[in-house]
């Protein structure tokens, strides 16, 4: 028989004859590819390495760091989901009276895929969406977190998801059942995200098998925030585990305290750029003690200790004493320890500072604002100050008041422009109008500017609205951090402007009866078109019982001699940037009321169903009390700002015009300083189209500056000088 191969074998073709000495040599590549030497060695071997590598994966223990990643799998149900307990090895089978959760063996996920290919589909994958995760372990947990997680599918306002990771053997749908809840009733995507074997899993077998559940959650979801029950009725496993991959993903986990469900259903109004920033801002208080106010500021510290801070982050105190403190209010600051939580077996007191002032001569108005903005700066755009007055005596629910607005206002992903207008969130309601003179009259739901109510609200057209408003309270309002950065850097700027000697002195437009630092306050308020949002019913009550007049304004006026006379012969009429009244400040009497919102849940307590109006849907008060629009206030802006410049900014008639470049945190574009360089909105080409531009959207203006009449009708609080704080004709200038 011939061979397969003649040309190897034979060794000489010319010869035509049989050699029986030769003997051909085999090459590798021809044992390569026989295919009987393959099967014998290498199918062999192969078969060897196979069974080494089985046993070597079956022997991996589940508590191996790196394997972590090996051991969690995410696979489709081929097979179908084993059933029974695991196999148990030696040392488990000793155990097994005292504790049932012993395995540690690979982690499967069989139900999981499911529903997140499902919602790959329908939500995408991006990294920023409306996704908000409920995720629970223990159905104690699922029972309290499922209808908050309704609620919020019912605002529609994000894809609501809950995930089961826990022990429990029930099916998804036994759960729903007992719970009385229908997938077609409740607009939530459910997912199971429990392991295989699941009920007899380790401590750590659950946690990594939760780490695991969420990094699947996360690749398919991305949920812009995490939240979860009360760590004491959570199974402890899951807890950690979730607070460690939610710090890892970057993703706020946000824990809702025990007993505390219904309080927290405003939570289901916010969006999920709201959610996603639950943990970002940070609020200092600042309070402001007089002489004489002990009683007062006693009392105030103990309805802020008695407020609701469960769950939230609690904030920091600073108090400013007198110079004269009495001994039974230093004996409760002694005592007093803030925040009031246990740490490591004893109270910590670190989120308190105290400051004192050292007696000095009587202040001007100029030195007590500068001393009351250096009680506080921001670190950052997410640090906000709360202004509290001693006299006020808080709700318990104020801070959840907070936190729910600057989140849907500040931090929300539907922002509007009216949110960068935005001064602050005020806790009361005015009861006067700015110069004390007039009472105020808060609107109504029926003057806000939106055509209808909320979807599903109901509301009496005559009940209380939240509204915007220009004018700022001292008694509680929080100022948003970077507005108080710009507000210290006006003030510095306004206070050199007066020094050079060109700064006009403007007659109050805010009563003597309040603080200095309000009146320079609403200077930069008119010059941004900044205003306060109110609410609709107050969180605080302010008393009057031991009201005083600041003591920038207490004077004593001696027979025979006005007032403002007095203090240009007795103090600092050089640092006086405000003619005072003629009269000495009476402290008026306020209608105290009580808190209307006693006992009941934020939502319950806000109109429109807990729902927060758009700003843009809520009345518009300018600082007189007026109700207005944003382009009658965006004229009022214009104008104004073109007469600081040029009375108090140092600025001549042609820069006072021509727009300037705004800066955040700072307000250097309302100066003309020496030492500052302005910078122009435009090239020097359009300067003068702009100016005539902005001039012809005023009223015409006088030659000559006249002081003898305030914008709209409102007459100011300073006495009998030679200026007021505007000119007649641009004040009033409106735009239609």
């Amino acid at each position: 028989m011939l061979s397969p191969h003649p040309r190897v074998l034979s060794k000489d073709e010319e010869l035509g004859k049989r050699d029986d000495d030769f003997r051909p040599k085999r090459t590798s590549s021809i044992g390569f590819i026989d295919p009987r030497r393959w099967r014998k060695r290498r199918v062999l071997l192969m078969l060897v390495v196979v069974g080494v590598l089985w046993l070597v994966l079956r022997s991996v223990p589940a508590d191996l760091g790196t394997g972590v990643g090996r051991l969690v799998k995410e696979r489709s149900s081929i097979r179908g989901e084993p059933t029974g307990a695991p196999p148990r090895g030696e040392q488990d089978a000793e155990d097994e009276e005292r504790k049932k959760q012993y395995y540690n063996g690979p982690i499967k996920f069989f139900r999981l895929a499911t529903s997140l290919h499902a919602i790959s589909k329908t939500m995408g994958m991006r990294a920023v969406n409306r996704n908000v995760l409920f995720a629970a372990a223990s159905l104690r947990s699922v029972a309290n977190l499922m209808p908050m997680a309704c609620e919020m599918a019912r605002w529609d306002r994000n894809y609501v998801h809950l995930a089961l990771m826990g022990r429990n053997t029930m099916s998804l749908d036994e759960v729903l059942e007992i719970n009385g809840v229908t997938k077609e009733g409740c607009q939530v995507t459910f997912h199971d995200a429990r392991a295989d074997y699941s009920e007899y899993s380790s401590d750590l077998r659950l946690e990594i098998a939760v780490a695991g559940a969420m990094k699947h959650v996360n690749d398919f979801m991305h949920p812009q925030a995490i939240i979860m029950d009360d760590s004491v009725v959570e199974v402890p496993a899951f807890t950690r585990a979730l607070r460690v991959k939610g710090k890892a993903l970057g993703r706020p986990v946000i824990e809702i305290p025990k007993d505390g469900y219904e309080r927290f259903l405003w939570l289901t109004r916010l969006d999920a750029g709201s959610l996603g920033s639950w943990f970002k801002p940070r609020i200092d208080v600042l309070v402001h003690a007089p002489k004489g106010s002990s009683g007062s500021l006693v009392r105030m510290l103990k309805s802020f200790e008695r407020a609701d801070y469960e769950g939230l982050k609690t904030p920091r105190l600073t108090v400013e004493l007198p110079s004269e403190i009495e001994p039974f209010a230093k004996s409760f600051l002694r005592d007093m320890r803030w925040p009031l939580e246990v740490e490591g077996g004893s109270e910590s007191g670190s989120g308190l500072t105290l400051t004192h002032r050292i007696p000095t001569e009587h202040l001007s108005s100029e030195q007590a604002s500068l001393r009351f903005l250096e009680s506080f700066y921001p670190s950052d755009g997410n640090t906000h100050v709360l202004v509290l007055s001693a006299q006020v005596e808080l709700d318990r629910q104020y801070l959840h008041y907070i936190h729910y607005t600057i989140l849907e206002h500040h931090y929300s992903m539907y922002s509007t422009p009216q949110a960068g207008n935005l001064l602050g969130v005020a806790l009361d309601i005015p009861q006067r109008s700015l110069n004390g003179s007039t009472a105020f009259v808060p609107p109504t739901i029926s003057s806000t500017r939106a055509p209808e109510l909320p979807a599903g609200t109901k509301a009496d057209p005559d009940d209380p609205a939240p509204f915007l408003y220009q004018g700022s309270s001292a008694s509680a309002t929080l100022i948003f951090g970077l507005k108080w950065a710009e507000f210290h850097s006006y003030l510095s700027n306004r206070i050199a402007a007066s020094h050079t000697g060109k700064a006009i002195k403007s007659r109050k437009l805010v009563s003597e009866t309040e603080p200095a630092w309000l009146e320079y306050l609403l200077e930069l308020i008119r010059a941004r078109g900044w205003y306060t949002l109110y609410p609709a019913m107050k969180f605080v009550t302010v008393h009057d019982e031991l009201a005083q007049v600041p003591e920038e304004f207490t004077r004593e006026v001696e027979a025979g001699q006005k007032g403002a006379e007095t203090l240009r012969q007795n103090d600092h009429p050089e640092e006086e940037a405000f003619l005072i009244a003629d009269e000495a400040p009476m402290m008026p009497k306020r209608d105290e009321g009580k808190l209307g919102g006693a006992g009941k849940p934020l939502h319950e307590m806000l109109p429109f169903d807990g729902d927060l109006p758009e700003l843009a849907k809520l009345p518009l008060l300018s600082y007189t009390g007026e109700i207005v629009n944003e382009t009658t206030l965006a004229g009022q802006r214009v104008a104004f700002e073109i007469y600081f410049r040029e009375y108090i900014g140092g600025c001549d008639a042609e820069d006072a015009a021509r727009p300037r470049v705004v800066r955040p945190e700072v307000a250097l574009d309302l100066f003309c300083l020496p030492d500052a360089e302005a910078e122009y909105a435009e090239t020097a080409e359009d300067v003068e189209e702009s100016i005539a531009n902005i001039l012809g959207s005023l009223r015409e203006r006088p030659s000559a500056p006249e002081f003898a009449v305030l914008p709209h009708g409102l007459p100011g609080v300073g006495g009998s000088g030679t200026a007021t704080v505007e000119k007649a004709g641009a004040a009033t200038a409106t735009a239609d």
